[in-house]
């Protein structure tokens, strides 16, 4: 049986627009014909019940976790724990996160990742939207355990890790700040960063090039994608609750973002990307 295609979204601290791209992604992925997981694995805010105006919803990872520990989480489980939700003419199953973050805990690697090979089994794709933070070394004080270990082997393991990186110096700058820190994981798969807001107004009309000779020269790494700033559709989906693709689907931040799932995760190229490419 083939198992699941794992993405992990991560991106250094700050407003970076992860999550909006993670339900993003999921979205697309699913509109694309493919059975979709989403599960918010952020331990220190997650957001996605919230983006979608979820305010009565299974108990989430939380409970999976307790069942894992149990040995009675299987893909009913999965189910019963999680929200079916429609990107359009498509599903996606949600899976929501922590309901506070001191609870983080709760959420070992191993359980984590019971609950992960159960979705690998049924699941085209797993897209899981992670914390901010790679420190080592942050131990609970009772239990003794790892603060970011989770959030670390969800980077380090999957097929393809995004990091969403802010168009401005300061975006930038806590991008490289982490590279020692994603180095240090020795990505199992392969790493895509994606440049969000892009606009001109900060770094001038060469914004992009500025940026990717900058993350070249200082880490060694090529941008995958550009996410134009498009505030007025971001707005409109946050304040409708749903994705970026059903909000406003000729956004130009969604054009972006489903242009970069075609070709990176997708591998599906056209005559015709090269032009959308400049549009946005």
């Amino acid at each position: 049986m083939v198992k699941a295609h794992s993405i992990s979204l991560w991106s250094a601290a700050g407003s970076t627009g992860r999550s909006t791209i993670a339900l993003a992604v999921a979205s697309e992925l699913a509109e694309a014909g493919h059975s979709v997981f989403l599960l918010d694995a952020d331990t220190v805010a997650p957001s996605l019940n919230l983006m979608l105006g979820l305010t009565d919803h299974p108990a989430g990872i939380a409970a999976a976790c307790r069942l894992v520990s149990a040995e009675r989480f299987d893909l009913e489980q999965l189910h019963r724990l999680s929200v079916s939700y429609s990107t359009g003419t498509r599903k996606l199953t949600l899976m929501t996160g922590l309901s506070a973050a001191s609870r983080w805990p709760e959420l070992t690697t191993d359980r984590v990742e019971q609950v992960l090979m159960v979705a690998a089994e049924h699941f085209d794709f797993i897209v899981c939207d992670l914390a901010n933070s790679l420190e080592v070394g942050l131990r609970h004080f009772e239990t003794g355990l790892e603060r970011n270990a989770l959030t670390r082997w969800l980077a380090s393991s999957a097929d393809q890790l995004i990091a969403v990186v802010n168009a401005d110096p300061v975006g930038v700058h806590r991008y490289l700040a982490e590279v020692p820190n994603l180095q240090s994981l020795k990505l199992a798969g392969e790493q895509h960063i994606l440049v969000n807001r892009l606009r001109n107004t900060v770094l001038g009309n060469s914004a992009k090039q500025q940026i990717a000779e900058t993350l070249s020269r200082l880490a060694q790494v090529s941008v995958s994608g550009y996410i134009p700033d498009d505030p007025i559709a971001a707005d409109l989906a946050l304040r409708d609750a749903m994705p970026l693709s059903l909000a406003k689907r000729n956004s130009s931040a969604r054009q972006a973002i489903e242009l970069f799932v075609r070709n990176h995760i997708l591998s599906q190229r056209s005559h015709l990307d090269r032009r959308v490419a400049k549009l946005v």
